[in-house]
C-alpha cells in the first residue's frame, strides 16, 4: 500500500453580528467596506495604467545553483505597487499617493487590496486578449474590469476572535469610523460548537508560535537562513486539529455576518483503489440514494454488518404538494411576465427544503459511517436525468428536483466524510436493483398492489424477495469489488417483466419466469 496522503479540509462557521447593534456600529462597518472598495479601485487603476508589469521578468537561483528567468510573482507586484503609492524614506516620491485616498489604512488591509487588484487586472487582461482574438461576430461585448468584491476579509491585526472574548458573546473588529481607524466591540451570536473550535485553534496557534520562536533562535545560533524539512513540518498544524483562518465580513439582507473558515489536516491511508487491492477486509459502506429513502449497507470484507434506511418520503411529498400549488397559481394567473419572478415564497420554501434535506441525509450517512469505522463509502454514479413522458408538470419537476437532490447529498457527504478521513467513490449502478443479491441472477421487480412503482424484487431462481433498494445497496458492494455479474442477453429476454398498461408490474411474484 502507498504511503498515507495528507489533505487539507475546510469548514466555515457562520457568526452573526447581533441585530441589536446600534446605528453607529452598522455605519462604521459600512464605512469600512466602503474604504476597502476605494482601496481596491485605487490599485486597480494603478495596475491598469501599467499593464507591462505583468510581463516583467527576474532572475532566480534554483537549489541546484542554476539561474533562470521567471515572471514576477504576486509578492513582486505587491512590492512594485507599494513603491509607486506609499511614501517611505527609501522612496519619498510616489506616482500616486495612496494615503491621500485612504488615510491611515492598516498595512494588512492595504496589501490585501493590492493583491485583489493585481489578480483582477491580470484576469481582465487575459480575458480581453482572448476577446480580441475571437471572431468579431461571436465574441460579444468587450470585457470590463470587475467591481471590487463587497465582502471584506479581515486579516491579522483587523480582528480579535479570542476564546475568552467569544465566551462573553462579542469580538473586536478594526473599523473606519469618524475619519479614523479604531477598534470596536461587536456583539455576536454564534453556535455552541464554535467555542470548541476556536479554543482548539488557539491552543494550536500558541504551539506553532512557540515552535517558530525556538527555531528562529536555533537558526540564528547556527547562522543559517533556511529551515529543514522537519522544522517546516513542525510549523504546520497537527493533523486532526482545526485552525481558524481570517474571517470575512458579509452583508446580507437579513443582517451582518462573520464567516470564519477553519482548516484541518487529515491523513488518508492511500487511494481508494489501492486500498481495495491491498486490504480484502476493508470496511466499506454502500449507499443507494432514492427519492423516498436512502439505504446504506456496512461491510467488512465479504461480511455485511447491517443495513440502515433513512426515510425522507414525507419531504418528497411536501415538495410535490408545493409544486402542485405553484402550478395551480401559475395556471390561474396566466402566462408569466418576462423578467418577473412569480411564486417567490413557494420557490424559496422548495429550495430551503431541498438544501436542509440534503445536509440532513449527508450528516446521517457520515455519522453512521464514523460509528461503524468505515473507510470508504460507495455511491451510485448518477447519470443525467431523463424525464418520463406523460407526467404532469408538478410530478415531472418533483422527480427532476429529487434527482438533483441526490447530487447534493453526494457532494455534501464527500465533504463531511473527508473530515474523518473517509473516501467517497462512485460506481455504475446498472442492473444493481434488478439482480438478486443472493444468487446473482436476474430477478424481476414488481409492485405488491399490481400497479404503480415496482419497489419490490423477487428472484425466480433462489426465491429471494425484498426491497429493490436494499438489493441495490447490497449489489453495489460487488460493483466495488469488481465482481458484479452482468446478466446475459438470454437471461434478459427470459426475465423480461410483463407490465400492465398503466405502467405497473405484475402483482403475483410466483409468476416471475424462472431462469435455469
Amino acid at each position: 500500500m502507498s504511503s498515507p496522503i495528507t489533505v487539507t479540509v475546510t469548514r466555515t462557521v457562520r457568526l452573526r453580528i447581533a441585530p441589536s447593534v446600534d446605528a453607529g456600529t452598522s455605519r462604521a462597518i459600512e464605512n469600512t467596506q466602503a474604504e476597502w472598495g476605494k482601496a481596491v479601485r485605487f490599485y486597480t487603476d494603478l495596475f491598469s495604467e501599467h499593464p507591462a508589469v505583468y510581463d516583467e521578468k527576474k532572475r532566480v537561483t534554483t537549489q541546484e545553483g542554476r539561474e533562470r528567468e521567471v515572471s514576477w510573482t504576486a509578492k513582486d507586484l505587491l512590492s512594485w505597487a507599494e513603491r509607486m503609492s506609499v511614501k517611505t524614506e527609501d522612496h519619498p516620491e510616489v506616482l500616486h499617493n495612496f494615503a491621500a485616498v485612504c488615510p491611515q489604512m492598516p498595512v494588512t488591509l492595504r496589501r490585501a487590496a493590492i493583491n485583489a487588484a493585481s489578480g483582477a487586472v491580470r484576469s481582465h487582461l487575459t480575458n480581453r486578449a482572448l476577446w480580441a482574438k475571437a471572431d468579431p461576430e461571436q465574441r460579444g461585448k468587450e470585457p470590463k474590469l470587475p467591481d471590487p468584491h463587497p465582502n471584506l476579509t479581515l486579516y491579522g491585526g483587523m480582528h480579535d476572535l479570542g476564546e475568552a472574548r467569544l465566551r462573553q458573546g462579542s469580538c473586536r473588529l478594526k473599523v473606519f469610523s469618524n475619519g479614523r481607524w479604531r477598534w470596536l466591540d461587536v456583539p455576536l451570536l454564534l453556535p455552541p460548537y464554535a467555542l470548541e473550535l476556536f479554543a482548539q485553534s488557539e491552543v494550536e496557534q500558541v504551539r506553532i508560535t512557540a515552535e517558530r520562536a525556538e527555531q528562529n533562535a536555533r537558526m540564528a545560533d547556527e547562522r543559517r537562513e533556511r529551515r529543514t524539512n522537519e522544522e517546516r513540518e513542525r510549523l504546520r498544524a497537527t493533523p486532526g486539529v482545526w485552525i481558524a483562518q481570517s474571517p470575512t465580513l458579509i452583508a446580507k439582507p437579513e443582517g451582518l455576518f462573520l464567516h470564519a473558515p477553519f482548516e484541518k489536516r487529515v491523513e488518508i491511508q492511500g487511494k481508494a483503489e489501492e486500498r481495495r487491492l491491498a486490504d480484502p477486509d476493508l470496511k466499506v459502506g454502500t449507499i443507494d440514494l432514492n427519492a423516498d429513502s436512502t439505504v446504506a449497507a456496512a461491510w467488512e470484507g465479504e461480511h455485511c454488518k447491517g443495513v440502515e434506511t433513512v426515510w425522507h418520503a414525507e419531504e418528497n411529498a411536501k415538495r410535490e404538494r408545493a409544486l402542485r400549488k405553484v402550478a395551480r397559481k401559475q395556471k390561474a394567473s396566466g402566462t408569466p411576465v418576462k423578467g418577473e419572478r412569480s411564486n417567490r415564497t413557494l420557490w424559496a420554501y422548495i429550495r430551503n427544503l431541498d438544501d436542509s434535506l440534503a445536509w440532513h441525509i449527508a450528516a446521517q450517512i457520515v455519522a453512521w459511517a464514523v460509528a461503524l469505522g468505515l473507510q470508504v463509502l460507495v455511491f451510485e454514479y448518477l447519470r443525467p436525468y431523463r424525464p418520463e413522458r406523460g407526467l404532469s408538470w408538478s410530478r415531472r419537476t418533483n422527480r427532476k428536483r429529487s434527482y438533483w437532490l441526490r447530487g447534493k447529498v453526494l457532494s455534501h457527504t464527500r465533504d463531511l466524510a473527508l473530515y474523518h478521513g473517509i473516501l467517497v467513490v462512485e460506481r455504475n449502478p446498472a442492473w444493481t436493483s434488478q439482480v438478486c443479491p443472493a444468487c446473482h441472477r436476474l430477478a424481476e421487480r414488481f409492485s405488491p398492489s399490481g400497479a404503480g412503482y415496482p419497489s419490490r424484487l423477487r428472484c425466480g431462481c433462489c426465491g429471494w424477495s425484498g426491497d429493490a433498494n436494499v438489493a441495490a445497496a447490497l449489489n453495489l458492494k460487488r460493483k466495488w469489488d469488481r465482481t458484479f455479474r452482468y446478466p446475459t442477453a438470454a437471461e434478459r429476454r427470459a426475465a423480461e417483466p410483463r407490465r400492465a398498461r398503466e405502467g405497473g408490474a405484475i402483482a403475483n411474484p410466483e409468476q416471475v419466469p424462472v431462469v435455469a
